[in-house]
């Protein structure tokens, strides 16, 4: 098993912990970096859908984002309701899984007044979206123990329908244990509120127990579930996801290998995680990535920090029971990370916890990064450009379009002559599909270039 040190990533026009803006090389990957939104208050879940990136607000808010403009609009305000102490406050997100058809957003969040051991409440609630704002709110499981801290809670819909919910233990150990509390637990439920009549105990909504406090959850191209947890000051683990499972927790701290775990490892009752690590790094959520233009990170499980402010990127074995190769990026740079979504376009966006709490938005220059071009031949000169590109045939075109990296027409032009320059200046950095159509063909061809600076 190998595994490599820190990386330290070549970057250009960055000062730490700002507003990005500027190039990282990440191997032979440059990625372009960009502040998508900032002035949030503290971003908890962040989730793409319809070419928005929805985001959950601490402090009681829901969001969505154009991807292509970056403007900011409010679909949800809990701020009376909800409750935001420390790391309380409206946190888990899940779009219905035919959400064209039902546009359902599952939320959970906390409430209450804190009682005097500092208890209050979490619930998980959904609404409805009409396409505005989110309305007619449905409580879905209530009364769950809320602190200001160890509250879960991401969301997760399984291939059959049902929807993960996992909860901490809020400081009290024993609960996670305890079959007759939901704390501590991943808990499965219908989209309607139900328990499911094969979840390992009839009548109980626990569908895995043992659990600290779960904020990562993503499932692998081969259907399997992988969760991130926190641990105490050792063992944050990466563990794969199983109905009916006990990982331990308070009884079994990462692996089997202290002397105080004999016991219990002894009975075989418990499931030991994947990997983990020691210190902990304050592990956070985590998407799949896959994307043959970025080579470093193309199969990866992408994991991101809190504490250990980062990036990891981890190769799993073919059976999903070991870490066989871990890379990490970017510590410091941004801040702490607390969640990661998948663009698109195969762009990266991360949520941060630090400054005015930008959404950072990470893009791959390498041509394949976006998919759907039928030609890739080399249309423009010089390519990456900062003022102006010019066409490399020496064709009249008929039009000649620029699309940002969501599809969206940014600059048309008509009959274009032969080396006339094409003025880019107005474009931000970051990467183009341009689309030529020239006189006496039909057909499109299209290709990609990097306006720099």
């Amino acid at each position: 098993m190998e595994f490599k040190k820190l990386l330290f990533i070549v970057s250009l026009g960055f000062a730490p912990m700002v507003h990005a803006q500027g190039t990282q090389v990440v191997g032979t990957t440059t990625l372009y970096i960009d502040t998508l939104a900032s002035n949030l208050q503290t971003p908890w879940e962040i989730k793409v859908n319809d070419n928005y990136l929805w985001v959950t607000e601490r402090v009681g808010k829901v969001s969505r984002i154009n991807l292509q403009t970056g403007v900011k609009s409010e679909v949800l305000n809990l701020t009376s309701t909800v409750n935001q102490t420390g790391e309380s406050g409206m946190l888990g997100m899940a779009f219905h899984p035919d959400f064209s058809v039902t546009p359902e957003v599952f939320l959970v969040y906390t409430y209450g007044t804190a009682d005097a051991e500092g208890f209050f409440k979490e619930r998980l609630v959904k609404y409805t979206f009409n396409g505005t704002n989110l309305v007619n709110e449905v409580i879905l499981l209530d009364d769950i123990l809320a602190w200001g801290a160890h509250n879960g809670s991401r969301l997760h819909f399984l291939p059959d329908g049902t929807l993960l919910m996992s909860t901490g233990e809020c400081y009290e150990d024993q609960l996670a244990q305890d079959p007759a509390s939901l704390s501590g637990k991943y808990l499965r439920l219908t989209v309607s509120g139900g328990i499911p009549a094969d979840n390992p105990t009839p009548g109980s909504y626990v569908y895995s127990m043992g659990h600290r406090n779960s904020q990562g959850i993503v499932e692998l191209p081969n259907g399997k579930i992988v969760i991130s947890e926190h641990g105490p000051s050792t063992d944050d683990e990466l563990t794969v996801l199983e109905s009916g499972k006990n990982y331990g927790w308070p009884l079994i701290h990462g692996f089997c290998d202290e002397t105080f775990e004999n016991t219990p490892c002894a009975t075989g009752l418990y499931t030991e995680p994947i990997h983990a690590w020691t210190p902990t790094i304050a592990t956070s959520d985590l998407v799949y990535y896959q994307n043959a233009a970025f080579p470093e990170w193309d199969n990866r499980l992408l994991m991101v920090t809190l504490n250990g402010q980062r990036v990891v990127a981890m190769e799993l074995n073919s059976q999903t029971t070991e870490v066989t190769d871990e890379d990490q990026y970017f510590q410091g740079l941004f801040g702490r990370l607390r969640d990661i979504a998948i663009g698109p376009n195969k762009e990266i966006y991360i949520a941060t916890n630090s400054g005015t709490n930008p959404i950072i938005k990470m893009v791959p220059s390498n041509p394949l990064s976006v998919s759907e071009f039928e030609s890739q031949v080399p249309l423009v000169m010089p390519n990456p450009a900062e003022s102006y590109i010019q066409l490399v045939d020496n064709r009249q075109a008929d039009q000649v379009s620029i699309l940002d990296l969501n599809g969206k027409t940014i600059l048309e032009l008509k009959n274009v002559e032969a080396g006339n320059q094409i003025d880019i200046t107005k474009l931000a950095q970051g990467t183009y599909s341009l689309e030529v159509k020239f006189t006496g063909n039909e057909q499109v061809l299209r290709s990609k270039f990097i306006k720099e600076r």
